[in-house]
């Protein structure tokens, strides 16, 4: 046995120019407060050239990075509301992202990670720790953002601090590669000096398939296929027999993240007294089946966790609706989804006893986690 020794690998610097980078706003449906200006090009900006990305995902062309380091400088100006760094990524409907919220400098929610599934950012399902972290983000200030991934693990770096500022201990796309390139939305940001090493020899992906699912998580489910929530009403039981079902797998600690297999609308979020009117057009549901047995009759209490909007149905009787959505049970509300959010009994019969969710999305994140209680 003998070991071969590895020579160091070269860094990469990335060319920021219109030729090299392939910018798509195809996914970015909810209105900008002011139409951007000057979206993907090269400004001066703080004393030097750099590319702004005020709306949109762009990403290189010609790169395949999976393990390594990425280095960059970024700059948010005074429109900036979220800026970020996109890597792995396979297309603008594929790939892993960490992004920054300079209006919420110094709070837990000034850094996230999120994944892109389908062309949608999930942050309301990926929240707290291992998600979100708090930094400090000035504004009009270039800072340095070093990203060293590794199998399903990224740490984020900021300046020249040695220790992390966010470390993500598994990235969702799971094992991939894919190009390197940035996100904004709603004023964006400015960056300039992209760079990256590759590392061949840092997979790590031992993590994969691991599963540790919460005591009483429901796992066992099914989705149809998708709905408009304006032309057909969540709140009636549709009858297992008419959908189209499809098996899914749900993730720790017990959830269904339906981004992954369904296409989100990705629309703002209604006002609140708009929500309470109705149905609203460009929302989009899904039914999500399972079956619970019980030896008897008997009343049983589950927690639910869900984004945004939920129906509840058991054994074809409506039990419970709620509303998680952003700005909806309090105006600075984000409709983060909590795997405990809300509780519904559940009146068992003896034997096998269909349990249907009908959830609905906007944007930020679509899913549901069900736990029965003893």
């Amino acid at each position: 046995m003998f070991l071969c020794a590895r020579s160091e690998a070269q860094s990469i610097a990335v060319p920021l120019t219109a030729e090299r980078l392939v910018l798509s706003q195809r996914n970015f449906k909810i209105p900008e407060l002011r139409p951007p200006v000057h979206n993907g090009e090269v400004l001066e900006f703080l004393g030097r050239p750099s590319f702004h990305l005020a709306r949109g995902l762009v990403y290189a062309r010609n790169v395949e990075f999976e393990n390594g380091t990425i280095d960059v400088d970024m700059a948010a100006d005074d429109a900036t509301r979220f800026v970020g760094v996109a890597f792995r990524v396979k297309s603008d409907d594929e790939y892993e992202a960490i992004f920054f919220r300079p209006g919420n400098s110094g709070t837990t929610q000034a850094v996230q990670y999120t994944p892109g599934f389908k062309g949608a950012n999930v942050w309301q399902i990926y929240t707290g720790p291992g998600y979100t972290a708090a930094a400090e983000i000035p504004r009009n200030q270039w800072i340095h953002l070093r990203i060293v991934v590794t199998g399903l693990v990224a740490k984020l770096y900021l300046n020249q601090a040695t220790e992390p500022a966010l470390v993500v201990p598994d990235l969702k796309l799971g094992p991939a590669k894919g190009s390197i390139g940035f996100w904004g939305h709603m004023g964006g940001g400015y960056f300039s000096n992209l760079s990256y090493t590759p590392d061949s020899g840092g997979s790590a992906y031992a993590t994969v398939g691991k599963r540790e699912f919460a005591a009483g998580a429901l796992t066992d489910w099914q989705l149809s296929e998708v709905f408009d929530a304006s032309e057909k009403d969540p709140a009636k039981y549709p009858g297992a027999r008419g959908l189209q079902w499809e098996k899914v797998a749900a993730e720790n600690p017990g959830m269904v993240v339906i981004n992954r297999y369904r296409r989100s609308p990705n629309i703002d979020s209604p006002e609140r007294e708009d929500r309470l009117r109705g149905r609203v057009a460009g929302a989009k549901f899904v039914f999500a089946r399972t079956v619970i047995r019980s030896d008897r009759e008997q009343v049983r209490k589950i927690t639910l966790g869900y984004s945004d909007e939920v129906v509840v149905f058991l054994n074809g009787k409506p039990l419970y609706e709620g509303n998680n959505a952003m700005g909806f049970r309090q105006g600075n509300f984000l409709g983060l989804m909590d795997v405990q959010g809300d509780a519904v009994y559940l009146p068992l019969e003896k034997g096998e006893n269909e349990l249907v969710l009908a959830v609905t999305e906007y944007f930020g994140g679509w899913g549901f986690v069900c736990t029965l209680t003893e």
